[in-house]
């Protein structure tokens, strides 16, 4: 049998074989005696059909893993590796656990061979729309939720490194333990997660979406303070005004709900009803034209067409308050 685990997320694809591995240890070899691992890139041809060939010990099945076969593998030895995989005996599991995806691995003969058969999907990273319902599902394994404004504030910012993810999700468990909560909320996130300039940046949006552009022009001053870029700012600014754009249309047809913004933004519910909240504080015709503005605008920064990039900034808070 031979169990084929590939693609960039390398969290959820380890965390896979963990527990094949645990599972190959529960129930058929608790000893441990028939597991063996190799290094993919280190293991000759000889070594991995010694291992592949050897007869279990006190055990219906041995389990052999090989990280990075395929991925590392020589020329010649990517072109013995499809004979090596057609000698798997019965009574041996082999799992492949590559960290790279089909498209580094394309062409490898023993790819070829393995990409067509009944495997685990490809572990690719997250999409936007998949990170929420994942991270609720890691806090659920590890015995806590989320109150739903410390979920939209963590997503927000959380990216899609699930190993960056898992580590804050158990630095925030850790915190609201402490405390004696099974919720993580909004202080868990502030104080654990990588959200400080994030923080910030939240109530910079807050503050262009409620149009108080004396606190957005101060929030600007400790973004830039921090070391965030104007190119990354202006970035936000515009994807913040799109999604109240897109708030705000729906509201004039009579079709705004918290649920079909958040399916048009691929954004959490809780976030989708900010933006349609923070929209009331503007008239549909200004939405747009901040809009065309701010491309304009984001296009000219990234080609150095501002004589100062803290000018575009300044002067999309003037357009703010028009």
């Amino acid at each position: 049998m031979i169990l084929f685990l590939y693609g960039g997320d390398t969290y959820r694809s380890q965390k896979k074989l963990d527990d094949i591995k645990a599972k190959f240890l529960r129930d058929i070899d608790p000893s441990g005696l028939n597991l063996q691992q190799l290094d993919g890139g280190a293991a000759d041809p000889d070594e991995i059909r010694t291992a592949l060939r050897a007869s279990p010990f006190l055990a219906a099945k041995r389990l052999v893993v090989i990280k990075d076969l395929i991925v590392s593998a020589k020329k010649k030895k990517g072109e013995a590796l499809p004979e090596l995989l057609d000698a798997v005996p019965e009574e041996t599991i082999l799992v492949l656990h590559e960290r790279e995806g089909a498209e580094e691995l394309e062409g490898s003969p023993a790819y070829e061979k393995l990409k067509g058969g009944k495997f685990y999907p490809e572990f690719r990273p997250m999409g936007p729309n998949e990170v929420p319902a994942w991270i609720s599902q890691e806090a659920k394994s590890r015995g806590v939720t989320f109150s739903k404004e410390a979920m939209a504030a963590y997503v927000s910012g959380a990216g899609n490194d699930a190993w960056n993810i898992a580590n804050e999700l158990d630095a925030m468990t850790a915190y609201a333990g402490a405390s004696g909560r099974t919720e993580i909320g909004i202080d868990a996130v502030r104080a654990c997660a990588r959200t400080q300039v994030e923080e910030s940046v939240f109530d910079l949006l807050d503050a262009i979406g409620t149009k108080r552009a004396g606190a957005a022009a101060g929030l600007l001053d400790r973004l830039l303070l921090q070391g965030e870029s104007e190119v990354a700012l202006l970035s936000r600014l515009l994807g913040h005004v799109r999604g109240l754009l897109v708030a705000s249309e729906l509201s004039v047809s009579g079709e705004a709900s918290k649920d079909r913004l958040a399916r048009e933004l691929g954004i959490h519910p809780f976030a989708a009803s900010k933006l349609l909240s923070q929209s009331r504080h503007h008239k549909l015709g200004d939405l747009e034209r901040l809009f065309v503005w701010l491309v304009d605008a984001d296009e000219k920064l990234k080609q150095g067409g501002w004589p100062k990039p803290r000018m575009a900034l300044d002067l999309f808070l003037s357009e703010l308050m028009k």
